[in-house]
């Protein structure tokens, strides 16, 4: 039976007995957190060998579905464990790390940095996941009819709002471990130096995630651009071409917000590498990291941007008709204004004021499309 989320939330994990139990119980977090790992990597290569010129749309479609249902239930578990992860955190917390011996303090912080090091593996897992499944929808796009497109296209919007969800509760639970490891570190027992290496390495894992999804969301954008490609070759009516709109919009809108969540996964980090202190030469290490996550994130507002100009394309294609339907044209005009601004929005997300972008329905003639944007600018702000 499915459990709603309101159930996980009102879940207590009631920590009683004696502090080095919550210690215990830290590490079997990290331990169930890597199994998942390992299980979203079977999900991975599952995909990975389904990308070949013999498989079917229908098969295509038949192994995301399986890897949504899986996924699903992935996150159930995520939700367990993160409730217990924070109510065993909250303990040790509220009695005081002054009541763990030595030895228990630096198992703590070796486990606390295992719980670190398995949200970067299942990051890195999420992202070889997204990767396979672009490669795909570029493999498959060249079989499909419009009406396999859209099935298609709804399927990936779904699995990636489902990692969406899965980031969150990732992102949760870092700022969880991190909240805990300041905490210890304001106290007078700093132990800090016994683990500072295997943190140093376990942040730079931590970075190198994003790297990954960065790459695998540039992969999966390069599809979609593929994939609408070929719907905008296809002979579509007026009908198609608005459900075609509604696509676009769906996936750019998804697209965000994995964007949004890798950026605050990406400042939390930060936060945890100026809580440990570490040298300038370590410091320097990392920013090294940091350049090559940046190079790789603008490979995928390339790919958006080709598929914005590709739709581009299709308008010039009306345009070009001489007997062309005008409003046809304009709804197509509107479509692509859109996709403009979400795509201007996602380059400049880390921007503090987006009402930059906003248009004024006051002083625009056609105050539909002004609408429309604003509604996109504030799903994001």
């Amino acid at each position: 039976m499915t459990m709603s989320n309101k159930n996980y939330n009102n879940m207590n994990f009631n920590i009683e007995g004696i502090p080095s139990n919550a210690v215990s119980i830290v590490g079997s977090v990290a331990d169930e957190e890597y199994s998942i790992a390992s299980l979203l990597e079977a999900q991975s290569n599952l995909l990975c060998n389904a990308i070949n010129h013999c498989i079917t749309v229908c098969d295509f479609i038949d192994i995301i579905q399986s890897i949504i249902r899986t996924l699903k239930t992935i996150i159930q578990k995520n939700n367990i464990l993160e409730n217990k992860l924070r109510e065993t955190l909250n303990f040790i917390q509220k009695e005081g790390i002054g009541c763990l011996d030595y030895n228990e303090q630096f198992e703590l912080l070796n486990n606390l940095n295992s719980v670190l090091e398995s949200i970067g593996t299942e990051e890195s897992s999420l992202g070889y996941l997204i990767d396979k499944l672009g490669k795909g929808v570029t493999n498959i796009a060249s079989y499909c009819t419009f009406d396999d497109i859209k099935q298609i296209n709804n399927l990936v919007i779904t699995l990636m709002k489902l990692i969406v969800e899965k980031n969150m509760i990732l992102l949760r639970k870092l700022r969880t471990v991190i909240s805990l490891i300041k905490f210890i570190k304001d106290s007078e027992f700093d132990i800090f130096i016994k683990i500072k290496k295997e943190m140093f390495c376990t942040i730079k894992k931590l970075i190198n995630s994003i790297f990954k999804e960065e790459k695998g969301l540039a992969e999966l954008i390069f599809g979609e651009s593929v994939k609408m490609s070929c719907a905008l070759k296809m002979c579509i009516n007026e009908e198609e071409l608005s459900e075609l709109d509604s696509l676009i919009n769906s996936f750019i809108d998804v697209i965000c917000d994995k964007k949004r969540i890798l950026e605050n996964k990406l400042s939390e980090i930060l936060t945890l590498l100026n809580t440990v202190g570490f040298s300038s030469c370590e410091i320097d290490s990392i920013m090294n990291h940091l350049k090559d996550l940046q190079s790789v994130a603008y490979v995928g507002e390339f790919e958006l941007s080709k598929l914005i100009k590709n739709n581009s394309k299709e308008l010039n294609k009306f345009i070009d008709q001489e007997c062309c339907n005008f409003n046809e044209l304009v709804r197509f005009n509107i479509c692509i204004t859109c996709n403009l601004v979400c795509l201007l929005l996602n380059l400049n997300s880390g921007r503090k004021n987006k009402n930059a972008f906003e248009c004024d329905p006051g002083s625009c003639s056609n105050k539909s499309i002004c609408k429309k944007i604003n509604n996109i600018i504030n799903q994001i702000k």
